[in-house]
């Protein structure tokens, strides 16, 4: 019985230093830098393909508030995520691609997976939001170093206004509230300015 106990409480130590230090696939890069960018920060200048052929900038100065998400499909954070950020994408979609009068879009990014995985994916659980897939992690670098699932907003301006990750992990709510902020802060300051 001792010789059981022993080796149950070994085992139990073991599995506890795996949870304790494993975080989501694929974060065994040194995490002494996390975050590249963060909120008052001016968004990296990047331009993509969507998966629906349309294009994606993050230049400013179209009055656009922009949703970059980061994801893999493998992580189970990313798994609880992704249904949230379809129910955005959706709402958005419904109300003519904008949230109080002014407009939204979307760069649902994957990290490091190709496109056919991602596809795969996006076909089992019937989702619609198009999504990037480069297969590497130089977009994603731009941003953060580690940690998936990520979602930066960004107001017209080009700043980022608002960041999430996975501790606790954006709902749908938290996303919609942050965007109606983002948004209302716009149209105040074109009001201010007269626009």
């Amino acid at each position: 019985m001792k010789k059981f106990l022993s080796t149950f409480m070994i085992f139990l130590g073991i599995l506890g230093s795996l949870l304790g230090f494993s975080s989501c696939i694929g974060e065994d890069l040194p995490t002494e830098q996390k975050e590249v960018v963060s909120v008052g920060d001016r968004v990296p200048d990047f331009e993509v393909m969507l998966s629906d052929g349309s294009r994606f900038s993050s230049r400013s100065g179209n009055g656009e508030i922009k949703v970059i998400a980061f994801f893999d499909t493998d992580c189970s954070d990313c798994q609880r995520f992704l249904p949230e950020l379809q129910q955005l994408f959706e709402e958005v979609r419904r109300e003519g691609g904008r949230i109080d009068k002014v407009s939204v879009k979307f760069c649902v990014t994957a990290r490091e997976q190709t496109s056919a995985q991602v596809q795969h994916y996006w076909v089992l659980r019937n989702f619609t939001m198009p999504y990037y897939a480069p297969a590497n992690r130089r977009l994603y670098n731009q941003f953060a170093r580690v940690t998936v699932p990520r979602v930066y907003l960004v107001n017209p301006q080009g700043v980022i206004v608002a960041a999430f990750a996975d501790q606790p992990i954006p709902t749908y709510e938290v996303l919609c509230r942050a965007i109606q902020r983002a948004a209302h802060e716009f149209a105040s300051q074109n009001a201010a300015n007269g626009i």
